[in-house]
């Protein structure tokens, strides 16, 4: 019998807010998965290490993902890390694959889970508290209120689109373009038509928390959330 691929949620940073769940599924399977050359460098790992007890004495499956956006390597990437986690399925052992925030939401375990169903093989997912709920939290600003619509927004990806979009626009991992995306938002700020927040590393020790946009330093880093509120006039 094969095991199964457990893509596990761990949430944004806090090891308090993983679930019962994702803890009793991390505990319950022999290996654990990591999209890390290793566990100290994996920022999953160290969130579910603060909540598991005994973690470090499971073996890891390590299956790097590489920071990068050329598609051909990221998918030789996804192809070679199935084959690892497939490998270890197939002598019917149970991998608990540990993914920040929640494995759907940009989530780089999906790619894996895809491969390794169409392999054959059972995988599940655990969902995890999603970063720019946790950054809601964080500021004290509802997500969505009544009718208001909300959109989630690769923050690498959609500068040129953001004015688009009507009521809450959150930007997800903003890192690396904060300057330009940081430039549309004042601008959005100083017509009236919204108001801007940020997160980063939400979760984290080293977190910090922007209630005001033009405050962000251009070199935050890639855990950036912004949550962008459309401004309703009477």
């Amino acid at each position: 019998m094969t095991g199964i691929l457990y893509g596990i949620g761990v949430g944004p940073g806090d090891p308090e807010l993983i679930t019962v769940k994702a803890v009793k599924r991390i505990m319950g399977c022999e290996l654990i998965g990591i999209p890390a050359k290793e566990p100290a460098s994996c920022t999953a790992y160290k969130i579910a290490k603060g909540a598991v007890a005994g973690l470090e004495k499971k073996p890891v499956v390590a299956v790097p993902v590489p920071m990068t956006s050329d598609t051909e390597k990221l998918l030789k990437a996804y192809d070679a890390g199935s084959g690892r986690l497939i490998k270890e399925l197939r002598e019917g052992k149970d991998i608990a694959f540990l993914n920040l925030g929640d494995p759907t939401v940009y989530g780089s375990y999906m790619e894996f889970h895809e491969r390794v169903r169409k392999a054959g093989c059972k995988a599940e997912i655990i969902s995890g508290v999603p970063s720019f709920c946790a950054a809601a939290a964080e500021l004290s600003v509802p997500l969505g209120s009544r009718r208001e619509q909300i959109h989630i927004l690769p923050g690498l990806y959609c500068t040129e689109e953001l004015g688009q979009y009507s009521g809450t626009r959150i930007l997800m991992k903003s890192g690396g373009q904060v300057r330009e995306i940081k430039e549309k938002l004042l601008k959005l700020e100083e017509g009236g038509r919204a108001k801007v927040y940020a997160v980063i590393n939400c979760g984290m020790e080293n977190r910090a928390v922007y209630q005001e946009i033009g405050e962000l330093p251009e070199e935050a880093g890639y855990f950036t959330t912004i949550i962008v509120k459309e401004v309703c006039k009477e």
